[in-house]
Protein backbone atom coordinates (compact mmCIF):
# COMPACT_ATOMS: atom_id res chain seq x y z
CA UNK A 1 0.00 0.00 0.00
CA UNK A 2 1.55 3.34 -0.92
CA UNK A 3 -0.23 6.11 0.79
CA UNK A 4 0.22 9.85 0.25
CA UNK A 5 0.76 12.22 3.41
CA UNK A 6 -0.40 15.44 2.44
CA UNK A 7 -0.36 18.72 4.44
CA UNK A 8 -2.99 21.01 3.82
CA UNK A 9 -2.12 24.67 3.36
CA UNK A 10 -5.09 26.78 3.77
CA UNK A 11 -4.31 29.81 4.59
CA UNK A 12 -5.93 33.28 4.49
CA UNK A 13 -4.17 35.47 1.73
CA UNK A 14 -4.41 39.39 1.02
CA UNK A 15 -4.49 40.51 -2.32
CA UNK A 16 -0.87 42.41 -3.44
CA UNK A 17 0.66 41.92 0.10
CA UNK A 18 3.49 39.37 -0.93
CA UNK A 19 4.88 39.90 2.56
CA UNK A 20 2.64 38.36 4.19
CA UNK A 21 1.68 35.90 2.05
CA UNK A 22 5.17 34.83 2.35
CA UNK A 23 5.06 34.85 5.87
CA UNK A 24 1.80 32.52 6.20
CA UNK A 25 3.41 30.17 3.64
CA UNK A 26 6.89 29.57 5.20
CA UNK A 27 4.64 29.39 8.68
CA UNK A 28 2.85 26.51 6.66
CA UNK A 29 6.28 24.96 5.30
CA UNK A 30 7.47 24.91 8.93
CA UNK A 31 4.65 22.74 10.28
CA UNK A 32 4.36 20.43 7.11
CA UNK A 33 8.05 19.93 7.74
CA UNK A 34 7.29 18.90 11.60
CA UNK A 35 4.46 16.55 10.54
CA UNK A 36 6.89 14.71 7.87
CA UNK A 37 4.36 14.99 4.99
CA UNK A 38 5.05 13.93 1.62
CA UNK A 39 3.71 17.46 -0.17
CA UNK A 40 2.17 20.65 1.23
CA UNK A 41 -0.44 21.91 -0.84
CA UNK A 42 -1.44 26.01 -0.71
CA UNK A 43 -4.86 27.42 -2.74
CA UNK A 44 -4.95 29.23 -5.85
CA UNK A 45 -2.89 32.63 -6.31
CA UNK A 46 -0.85 31.98 -2.90
CA UNK A 47 2.04 34.41 -3.82
CA UNK A 48 -0.60 37.45 -4.69
CA UNK A 49 -4.07 36.60 -3.20
CA UNK A 50 -7.17 36.45 -5.35
CA UNK A 51 -8.86 39.06 -6.67
CA UNK A 52 -8.73 41.38 -9.57
CA UNK A 53 -7.23 44.76 -10.17
CA UNK A 54 -3.53 46.10 -11.70
CA UNK A 55 -1.94 44.78 -8.56
CA UNK A 56 -1.29 42.06 -10.90
CA UNK A 57 0.81 43.71 -13.15
CA UNK A 58 2.50 46.00 -9.98
CA UNK A 59 3.78 43.12 -8.59
CA UNK A 60 4.46 39.84 -10.98
CA UNK A 61 8.28 40.40 -10.18
CA UNK A 62 8.18 40.14 -6.58
CA UNK A 63 5.36 37.29 -7.12
CA UNK A 64 8.19 35.22 -9.31
CA UNK A 65 10.76 36.22 -6.73
CA UNK A 66 9.13 34.40 -4.06
CA UNK A 67 8.97 31.45 -6.21
CA UNK A 68 12.49 31.32 -6.86
CA UNK A 69 12.99 31.55 -2.96
CA UNK A 70 10.38 28.59 -2.20
CA UNK A 71 12.79 27.09 -5.47
CA UNK A 72 16.05 27.13 -2.94
CA UNK A 73 14.13 26.71 0.10
CA UNK A 74 12.52 23.00 -1.60
CA UNK A 75 16.76 22.14 -1.40
CA UNK A 76 16.69 22.02 2.37
CA UNK A 77 13.31 20.13 2.85
CA UNK A 78 11.67 16.86 2.72
CA UNK A 79 8.06 17.90 1.22
CA UNK A 80 7.31 18.89 -2.25
CA UNK A 81 5.54 22.03 -2.57
CA UNK A 82 2.28 23.03 -4.92
CA UNK A 83 1.60 26.55 -5.06
CA UNK A 84 -1.10 29.18 -6.94
CA UNK A 85 1.03 31.91 -8.63
CA UNK A 86 1.25 34.27 -11.35
CA UNK A 87 2.96 32.79 -14.22
CA UNK A 88 4.66 34.76 -17.22
CA UNK A 89 5.53 33.55 -20.69
CA UNK A 90 8.49 35.01 -22.84
CA UNK A 91 5.88 37.44 -24.63
CA UNK A 92 5.02 39.20 -21.65
CA UNK A 93 1.57 37.50 -21.07
CA UNK A 94 0.06 36.31 -17.59
CA UNK A 95 -1.27 33.42 -16.11
CA UNK A 96 -2.97 31.66 -13.00
CA UNK A 97 -0.57 28.81 -12.29
CA UNK A 98 0.37 26.21 -10.00
CA UNK A 99 3.79 24.71 -9.44
CA UNK A 100 4.75 21.62 -8.05
CA UNK A 101 8.20 22.28 -6.73
CA UNK A 102 10.79 19.85 -4.85
CA UNK A 103 14.39 19.20 -4.95
CA UNK A 104 15.69 22.45 -5.68
CA UNK A 105 13.53 22.45 -9.19
CA UNK A 106 10.42 23.72 -10.61
CA UNK A 107 9.03 20.26 -12.22
CA UNK A 108 5.85 22.07 -13.49
CA UNK A 109 3.57 24.51 -13.80
CA UNK A 110 -0.13 24.37 -14.73
CA UNK A 111 -1.58 27.23 -16.17
CA UNK A 112 -5.42 27.46 -15.44
CA UNK A 113 -7.26 25.97 -18.02
CA UNK A 114 -10.88 27.43 -17.44
CA UNK A 115 -10.91 31.23 -16.40
CA UNK A 116 -13.52 32.97 -14.93
CA UNK A 117 -15.87 36.29 -15.44
CA UNK A 118 -18.94 36.53 -13.62
CA UNK A 119 -19.96 37.92 -10.92
CA UNK A 120 -16.57 38.86 -8.86
CA UNK A 121 -14.31 37.17 -11.40
CA UNK A 122 -12.52 39.13 -14.12
CA UNK A 123 -9.89 36.76 -15.06
CA UNK A 124 -9.69 37.19 -18.68
CA UNK A 125 -8.66 40.87 -18.71
CA UNK A 126 -5.67 39.77 -16.92
CA UNK A 127 -4.79 36.50 -17.96
CA UNK A 128 -4.32 34.26 -21.23
CA UNK A 129 -5.82 30.88 -20.58
CA UNK A 130 -3.75 27.48 -20.36
CA UNK A 131 -3.78 25.37 -22.87
CA UNK A 132 -2.31 22.03 -21.84
CA UNK A 133 -3.58 19.56 -18.79
CA UNK A 134 -0.17 17.47 -18.33
CA UNK A 135 1.12 15.02 -16.04
CA UNK A 136 4.17 15.70 -13.98
CA UNK A 137 6.67 13.32 -12.21
CA UNK A 138 6.76 13.14 -8.19
CA UNK A 139 8.54 10.59 -5.62
CA UNK A 140 5.32 9.38 -5.09
CA UNK A 141 3.91 9.37 -8.77
CA UNK A 142 2.65 10.65 -11.68
CA UNK A 143 0.60 14.17 -10.24
CA UNK A 144 -2.22 16.67 -12.28
CA UNK A 145 -2.82 19.39 -11.39
CA UNK A 146 -5.62 21.69 -11.75
CA UNK A 147 -7.02 25.44 -10.69
CA UNK A 148 -10.35 25.89 -9.54
CA UNK A 149 -12.71 26.12 -12.02
CA UNK A 150 -10.91 23.31 -14.43
CA UNK A 151 -12.83 20.95 -11.79
CA UNK A 152 -15.94 22.09 -12.87
CA UNK A 153 -15.20 20.64 -16.55
CA UNK A 154 -15.20 16.50 -16.79
CA UNK A 155 -12.34 16.91 -19.58
CA UNK A 156 -9.23 18.13 -17.81
CA UNK A 157 -9.57 15.55 -15.48
CA UNK A 158 -10.37 13.03 -17.91
CA UNK A 159 -6.92 14.38 -19.88
CA UNK A 160 -5.11 13.76 -16.68
CA UNK A 161 -6.40 10.37 -16.49
CA UNK A 162 -5.43 9.45 -20.06
CA UNK A 163 -2.18 10.29 -18.89
CA UNK A 164 -1.51 8.26 -16.12
CA UNK A 165 -2.42 10.74 -13.18
CA UNK A 166 -2.54 9.00 -9.72
CA UNK A 167 -3.68 11.26 -7.92
CA UNK A 168 -5.10 15.62 -8.82
CA UNK A 169 -4.65 18.15 -7.09
CA UNK A 170 -7.19 21.06 -7.26
CA UNK A 171 -5.91 24.90 -5.89
CA UNK A 172 -9.11 26.87 -5.21
CA UNK A 173 -9.97 30.11 -4.26
CA UNK A 174 -13.51 29.67 -3.81
CA UNK A 175 -16.06 32.71 -2.20
CA UNK A 176 -18.63 31.72 -0.01
CA UNK A 177 -22.03 31.52 -1.03
CA UNK A 178 -25.12 29.74 -0.16
CA UNK A 179 -24.21 25.77 -0.67
CA UNK A 180 -21.51 26.45 -1.99
CA UNK A 181 -19.28 23.64 -0.18
CA UNK A 182 -21.92 21.34 -1.41
CA UNK A 183 -21.76 22.17 -4.82
CA UNK A 184 -17.80 21.64 -4.64
CA UNK A 185 -18.06 18.57 -3.20
CA UNK A 186 -20.34 17.45 -5.75
CA UNK A 187 -18.27 18.29 -8.96
CA UNK A 188 -14.88 17.09 -7.13
CA UNK A 189 -16.81 13.51 -6.31
CA UNK A 190 -18.34 13.10 -9.75
CA UNK A 191 -14.42 13.43 -11.05
CA UNK A 192 -13.22 11.25 -9.11
CA UNK A 193 -16.24 8.88 -10.17
CA UNK A 194 -15.18 9.51 -13.66
CA UNK A 195 -11.70 8.76 -13.19
CA UNK A 196 -11.05 6.70 -10.39
CA UNK A 197 -8.50 8.82 -8.51
CA UNK A 198 -7.99 10.24 -5.40
CA UNK A 199 -8.51 14.66 -5.56
CA UNK A 200 -6.84 16.39 -3.04
CA UNK A 201 -8.34 20.53 -2.90
CA UNK A 202 -7.23 23.44 -1.28
CA UNK A 203 -9.15 25.90 -0.85
CA UNK A 204 -8.59 29.89 0.48
CA UNK A 205 -9.78 30.89 3.43
CA UNK A 206 -10.88 34.23 5.56
CA UNK A 207 -12.18 37.08 4.24
CA UNK A 208 -10.43 39.66 2.11
CA UNK A 209 -11.72 43.07 0.59
CA UNK A 210 -15.26 42.01 1.82
CA UNK A 211 -15.40 39.05 0.29
CA UNK A 212 -15.43 35.52 2.36
CA UNK A 213 -13.71 32.44 0.97
CA UNK A 214 -15.31 29.57 2.41
CA UNK A 215 -11.80 27.42 3.05
CA UNK A 216 -13.08 23.79 3.64
CA UNK A 217 -10.68 21.84 1.72
CA UNK A 218 -11.60 18.29 0.96
CA UNK A 219 -9.42 14.94 0.40
CA UNK A 220 -11.61 12.01 -1.49
CA UNK A 221 -9.81 8.62 -1.59
CA UNK A 222 -10.43 6.89 -5.23
CA UNK A 223 -13.79 5.29 -4.73
CA UNK A 224 -15.35 8.91 -3.42
CA UNK A 225 -15.12 8.73 0.07
CA UNK A 226 -14.65 12.19 1.65
CA UNK A 227 -11.78 11.48 3.98
CA UNK A 228 -10.60 14.59 5.51
CA UNK A 229 -12.43 18.26 5.03
CA UNK A 230 -10.66 21.13 6.41
CA UNK A 231 -12.13 24.03 8.95
CA UNK A 232 -14.85 25.99 7.07
CA UNK A 233 -13.72 30.06 6.86
CA UNK A 234 -10.93 29.46 9.27
CA UNK A 235 -6.99 29.32 8.39
CA UNK A 236 -5.99 26.05 8.97
CA UNK A 237 -3.11 23.38 8.70
CA UNK A 238 -4.01 19.55 8.69
CA UNK A 239 -2.82 16.42 6.99
CA UNK A 240 -4.67 14.08 5.23
CA UNK A 241 -3.28 10.65 4.10
CA UNK A 242 -4.29 8.83 0.70
CA UNK A 243 -3.92 5.44 -0.40
CA UNK A 244 -2.63 5.41 -4.03
CA UNK A 245 -3.02 1.67 -5.08
CA UNK A 246 -6.90 2.18 -4.60
CA UNK A 247 -7.62 3.22 -7.96
CA UNK A 248 -6.21 0.40 -9.47
CA UNK A 249 -7.79 -2.05 -7.43
CA UNK A 250 -10.92 -0.15 -8.36
CA UNK A 251 -10.19 -0.51 -11.96
CA UNK A 252 -10.02 -4.21 -11.83
CA UNK A 253 -13.94 -4.21 -12.57
CA UNK A 254 -14.29 -0.91 -13.26
CA UNK A 255 -13.78 -0.57 -17.07
CA UNK A 256 -15.35 2.81 -17.62
CA UNK A 257 -11.52 4.56 -18.19
CA UNK A 258 -10.41 1.53 -20.10
CA UNK A 259 -13.18 0.70 -22.11
CA UNK A 260 -13.32 4.54 -23.21
CA UNK A 261 -14.12 4.57 -27.36
CA UNK A 262 -12.29 6.68 -29.79
CA UNK A 263 -15.19 7.15 -31.79
CA UNK A 264 -17.32 8.20 -28.75
CA UNK A 265 -14.63 11.31 -28.29
CA UNK A 266 -14.94 12.15 -32.33
CA UNK A 267 -18.40 12.07 -31.97
CA UNK A 268 -18.12 14.21 -29.08
CA UNK A 269 -15.85 16.67 -31.15
CA UNK A 270 -18.43 16.67 -34.21
CA UNK A 271 -21.09 17.84 -31.40
CA UNK A 272 -18.93 20.23 -30.46
CA UNK A 273 -19.02 22.07 -33.36
CA UNK A 274 -22.51 21.53 -34.98
CA UNK A 275 -23.26 23.68 -31.85
CA UNK A 276 -20.88 26.31 -32.32
CA UNK A 277 -22.54 26.88 -36.19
Amino acid sequence: MRNLRVGIGQIITRLGDIKGNRERILRFIEKGTKEDVDVIVFPELSTLGFGSGDIYLDKINENLKLVEELIELSKKIKPYLIIGFVDRDERGFFYNAAGLIGNGKLIGVHRKLQLVNYRLFDEKRYFAPGTRAQVFNAPWGKTGILICEDVWFPEPARILAFRGAEVIFVLSASPFDREKPEVWKTFLTSRVYDNILPIIMVNQAGVQDGVTYWGGSMVFDASGNLLHQAKLLEEEFSVAEVNLELSKVLRRRDIRLRETRFEVIEELLNAYKEMQK
